[in-house]
């Protein structure tokens, strides 16, 4: 038990024992003097008991609340050296979260990297393009080579689905026979990074009159297929 609830009960323990004695002492007066009953005279001592507790915490409330602050503001006035130091602490700041670096110069790194790619896909092509004039010129007239160069600039970004939709096929000199135009297109289609089924659409379309007895899953199977042949597999153009 701590010592201020020690002091609480020693406090409230001559507070009953003075209520309790002054009771005692109304209800002897009340049948003594009063010439009262027992009944009336105990009746008397709970109801002295009742006013003399609700009299002290009236007193005590009255106290705390009005008489204690007057008195505690006239006793600063008078003795100001004797006022509490306040204390205040620094107030420290919580670390604040690091937010993520933002990416320097996006837009600039982003330009660049297209620009760079585009000259990339420019160079591809320009090779592809000038491989075909010195591979195919002499099997073809102008004007088809020039047919076929179009149809090559549109299959070097073209899906499967898109070669699908080519027209205006190339003629081609007898000379050249379908090995040759699966050399040719894989060699052209490996510049592009393109799929077998990819190259395959697109020479079947190209050279539609050359290729017509083969089906598409046939040509992509012999892309590379070995035998007698005047374009041979390049890997580097």
């Amino acid at each position: 038990m701590t010592a201020k609830k020690t002091d609480y009960i020693i406090i409230y323990s001559f507070l009953c024992a003075s209520i309790l004695s002054i009771a005692v002492l109304v209800r002897m007066f009340a049948v003594t003097e009063l010439k009262m009953d027992e009944f009336s005279a105990l009746m008397v001592f709970f109801v002295t008991c009742l006013l003399l507790g609700g009299f002290y915490f009236s007193f005590q409330s009255i106290l705390n609340d009005c008489l204690l602050p007057i008195v505690e503001r006239i006793f600063r006035k008078k003795h100001p050296q004797l006022e509490p130091e306040i204390i205040v602490e620094p107030l420290v700041e919580a670390p604040q979260e690091q937010k993520e670096p933002a990416v320097l110069n996006y837009g600039e790194y982003k330009q660049t990297a297209q620009h760079k790619f585009a000259q990339e896909q420019a160079q591809t092509l320009e090779k592809v393009l000038s491989y075909t004039g010195k591979e195919m010129a002499l099997y073809m007239t102008e004007s088809e080579l020039q047919q076929l160069y179009e149809h090559i600039r549109f299959f070097q970004s073209a899906t499967e689905q898109e070669c699908e939709q080519l027209s205006n096929p190339v003629a081609i000199d007898a000379k050249l026979k379908s090995i040759d135009l699966m050399h040719f297109g894989w060699n052209i289609g490996n510049q592009f990074k393109k799929s077998g089924i990819e190259t395959a659409t697109f020479i079947k379309h190209v050279f539609a009159k050359e290729l017509h007895d083969s089906v598409i899953s046939t040509i992509k199977r012999k892309l590379r297929v070995e035998g007698t042949c005047i374009i041979k597999i390049k890997e580097e153009l």
